[in-house]
């Protein structure tokens, strides 16, 4: 393998060039290839990024010239571009959602690992400042809540079609991994409330989300989302029985450490603190990986793995149909 890894980008739709780019900048890995199965689009991204084309996944892994893989096709279409993947032992980063379905996560999750194949879920929040600080500072409070909040404006065109993935949970899919990571427990059960199809109601997409989840170590982790949050600051907050920590948006976080609480509530030796700071570029991200493929490092944290980008699935899954149903849905990873 040469000093950077080679890199084919599978669909060079949505999200396609944006990884295509971003690996431009990155000093460990370089696009060499693109691929799509509409060759007009394909064509057009290889003219673009001055790389070839291909118009078939499978080709591409088999060539010997391509170290890794990343897989921007739309999310129904992850399967099967990850099945083959780890069927050939060809590492890959794959945009979320990782999968459409716990089922199809799982098999490729036992693929992968079989196979000891290097793959990583692409969220990139977690090589920023922000959520790095998050994730240390919750370690240290003995976390029991967790409170996300992610309020974003109207949605383009192809987020609108009814599946638990859709709409709005696109984009919370980041925050609710950031809130899975921070929290370090799998869900076991989750509770959901969706409203669907007000703003476009022949599309049937995910619009509005409170969700409930309950971890297996009994952490508690609340996520709540819409597409009508104009000018709405997202939320972040953590609570656990040793201090909390809050923030609005990623560039300031504050906190409150303690040993617990006398009778009359004092808390036991307080501590303040505040954490100031700002994003890091999107090619942090494709440096870690790259770097773990280099290694052949199946563990790629703090990176999301596939199980992971599997826990994310579950909650998402779980809460669409938790909505329909009318109760809470149980979790099995």
């Amino acid at each position: 393998m040469s000093n950077k890894i080679r890199v084919a980008v599978i669909g060079t739709g949505q999200r396609g060039p944006s990884h295509a780019r971003e690996l431009l900048g990155c000093d460990e890995a370089e696009l060499a290839l693109v691929c799509d199965l509409d060759e007009e689009r394909a064509k057009n991204a290889a003219e673009n990024f001055n790389v070839k084309y291909e118009l078939d996944h499978r080709e591409v892994i088999a060539r010997d010239d391509i170290d890794a893989l990343a897989i921007a096709t739309h999310t129904r279409h992850h399967a099967g571009v990850m099945r083959d993947a780890a069927a050939a032992g060809k590492p890959f980063l794959v945009e979320k959602p990782y999968c459409d379905s716990i089922e199809s996560g799982v098999e490729i999750c036992e693929m992968a690992e079989k196979n000891n194949v290097v793959a990583m879920v692409g969220y990139q929040s977690r090589f920023t400042a922000f959520a790095q600080e998050m994730k240390a500072l919750a370690e240290q409070i003995d976390l029991i809540q967790t409170n996300v909040s992610l309020q974003r404006g109207f949605f383009n065109p192809q987020y609108f079609f009814p599946e638990h993935y859709s709409g709005i949970l696109d984009a919370l899919s980041h925050t609710m991994d950031l809130a899975l990571w921070w929290t370090g427990s799998l869900p076991v059960e989750v509770m959901g409330h969706e409203r669907c199809g007000l703003f476009k109601p022949d599309k049937d997409a995910v619009e509005f989300v409170n969700i409930t989840t309950r971890c297996e170590n009994g952490q508690i982790v609340c996520m709540t989302g819409s597409m009508a949050g104009i000018q709405m600051q997202n939320i972040y907050q953590m609570a656990g029985l040793r201090g909390n920590i809050s923030a609005t948006e990623r560039n300031r976080i504050r906190y409150v450490t303690h040993r617990g609480f006398e009778e009359d509530k004092t808390p036991i030796d307080l501590k303040k603190g505040e954490w100031t700071g700002s994003g890091q570029p999107p090619t942090d991200m494709w440096t870690h990986f790259a770097q773990c493929v280099k290694e052949g490092r199946t563990d790629v944290s703090p990176g999301a793995s596939l199980r992971d980008g599997l826990a994310q699935v579950a909650v998402s899954e779980g809460a669409y149909f938790s909505s329909r149903e009318g109760k809470a849905i149980t979790v099995e990873l």
